[in-house]
């Protein structure tokens, strides 16, 4: 097992650290020593160096190794036991160590002690050697199940893989024959130190519950451990039962022809074994008979593996009628049974019908979080359609600009001579005033624009024309009739000035001024 922050030279695995303080006795900070690698895993005979550096000369340089006595260490040593001095002098501050081949015993603490010529007092730092020992072969435990390893389809497994006496903890995988089981249907490893010195168990729970596609599986426990080279895995094949799966009925099948043998065949999926009886036209034939006419054949049903089973129905020599019959296949096991109605065609098989099967895959193999990101994407276009639709029919946002557009002046010039006039009205005239509170008592059948209408020809004087009226003008009514108001209940209207004719003079300036008609009218 590997630990965080470790690299790996020369086969052995390192954990790196940067400078330790390291305190001697009382408590008090001698000097700052950077100790490389911090813990090395090695596999026996491997060859492992560590070193204990400071920025200043060392006056010696000391090293406590398990399995061999302490180690006075310097470059003009020659080899102890396959321990000797690393670095590049202690001059410059370096003391380290090198064991050519490691071994049970050297599995432990390792110790540096450095004397420096400008300190009294000695400073240390300790490193850590892991002698990988190969772990016991993996086991597994399933509990609720019986000596067959049988389940249904339901039922929920509760498998324990254990691996035990590693140096260190060996790592565990599970898998449903090669296929890896994800992290959801497992229990965190749990690590036990064991009697044996520090070696150590480790076991992990799975709990998942069985599918009809976990029939014939391997359910594997695998032990991954840098000692561990053989007898890493153990696996039990898994015995699901269960009824017969329904299947979309009526199952259509294309392609056959009059006058030729046909043969119906359909793959069925059930444990254990099941049994099948054909019902055609009020006869049942078993499997291996015929019909009473001696022309149709039930075959015995064959086994395809792992719960898939193959029902198979040959026609000598198909007729009109046959096209025309159900064939009713049943099948049945000890856990249940399930009926399927087959139709037979003589036309080809529609391309729209295999396009709609291949479709129907691919959707399947894009698996769920695509489906779901397709979901997505299609709601969050629906909610930007929608907030288009709302600005643009309440005018907010980029379309505020079309309703300011298309209101009108509160005052309209109308010209009273007979011409072409528009067939639709500017209803935005009408949409965006407030109604008066009378407006709102008496029915309107169309909108309106309200006139004013003289009804004197010497409205020239300064004093308010009281004969002044207010009619409103119906631009729906093909027959409109101008509905009077009084002068006080005046609302927004629309000035109507009488024009001359081309050859007339033009109205003088007054007669545009506001209840003044021109003269003549």
């Amino acid at each position: 097992m590997r630990s965080p922050g470790a690299s790996v030279v020369g086969g052995a695995w390192y954990r790196d650290v940067e400078l330790e303080a390291c305190e001697p006795w009382g408590g008090y900070l001698a000097v700052e020593i950077d100790v490389q690698p911090k813990e090395i895993l090695a596999l026996p005979h491997q060859n492992v160096s560590f070193m204990c550096r400071v920025a200043d000369h060392l006056q010696y340089c000391r090293m406590e190794v398990p399995g061999l006595n302490v180690l006075n260490l310097n470059p003009n040593q020659t080899p102890y036991r396959g321990a000797v001095y690393y670095g590049s002098g202690l001059h410059l501050g370096q003391c380290g160590l090198s064991l050519e081949s490691v071994n049970e015993e050297n599995n432990g603490e390792i110790k540096c002690t450095l004397g420096l010529l400008t300190e009294s007092q000695e400073s240390s730092a300790t490193m850590r050697l892991i002698v990988a020992r190969e772990p016991r072969p993996p086991q597994l435990e399933i509990q609720n199940s019986d000596r067959y390893w049988a389940y249904k389809v339901g039922d929920v497994i509760h498998a324990t893989c254990i691996v035990r006496d590693g140096r260190p903890a060996a790592n565990i995988s599970w898998y449903l024959d090669d296929e890896l089981i994800p992290n959801g249907f497992l229990s965190p490893p749990t690590i036990i130190h064991g009697n044996r010195g520090d070696l150590q168990t480790v076991f992990q729970n799975l709990t998942k519950e069985v599918r009809p596609s976990d029939n014939g599986k391997a359910l594997k426990c695998v032990a991954h451990h840098p000692a561990l080279t053989s007898n890493n895995v153990v696996y039990r094949q898994l015995n699901v039962t269960y009824a017969p799966i329904p299947q979309l009925n009526p199952i259509d099948k294309f392609g056959y022809s009059l006058g030729k043998e046909g043969i119906i065949s359909l793959v069925i999926e059930a444990n254990p074994r099941p049994h099948l009886e054909w019902t055609i036209r009020d006869q049942t034939i078993k499997a291996g008979g015929h019909d009473s006419t001696g022309r149709i054949m039930a075959e015995e049903i064959r086994d395809l593996g792992r719960g898939l089973y193959e029902a198979v129905l040959i026609i000598a020599d198909i007729q009109k009628h046959d096209t025309e019959t159900q064939y009713i296949l049943k099948v049945y096991n000890d856990m249940g049974s399930q009926d399927y109605v087959i139709l037979i065609s003589t036309s080809p098989e529609p391309e729209g019908f295999k396009k709609f099967f291949r479709e129907s895959i691919n959707y399947l193999e894009m698996g769920v979080l695509s489906i779901i990101g397709i979901v997505v994407a299609v709601l969050l276009l629906l909610v930007i359609v929608f907030l288009v639709i709302f600005a643009r029919v309440t005018g907010r946002w980029c379309f505020s600009g079309s309703h300011r557009a298309g209101e009108s002046s509160d005052t309209e010039s109308v010209d009273v001579r007979p011409k072409r006039s528009r067939l639709l009205p500017n209803l935005s005239f009408s949409f965006f005033k407030k109604p008066k509170p009378d407006e709102l008592e008496r029915p309107r059948s169309a909108e309106t624009i309200e006139t004013k209408v003289p009804l004197e020809d010497d409205a020239r004087s300064d004093e308010p024309k009281e004969g002044i009226v207010y009619a409103e003008l119906d631009l729906v009514n093909p027959n409109p009739k101008p509905l009077v108001k009084s002068y006080d209940d005046k609302t927004e209207y629309a000035e109507i000035v009488y024009t001359q004719k081309d050859d007339a003079a033009p109205p003088s300036q007054d007669t545009k001024e506001e209840g003044k008609p021109a003269p003549g009218s």
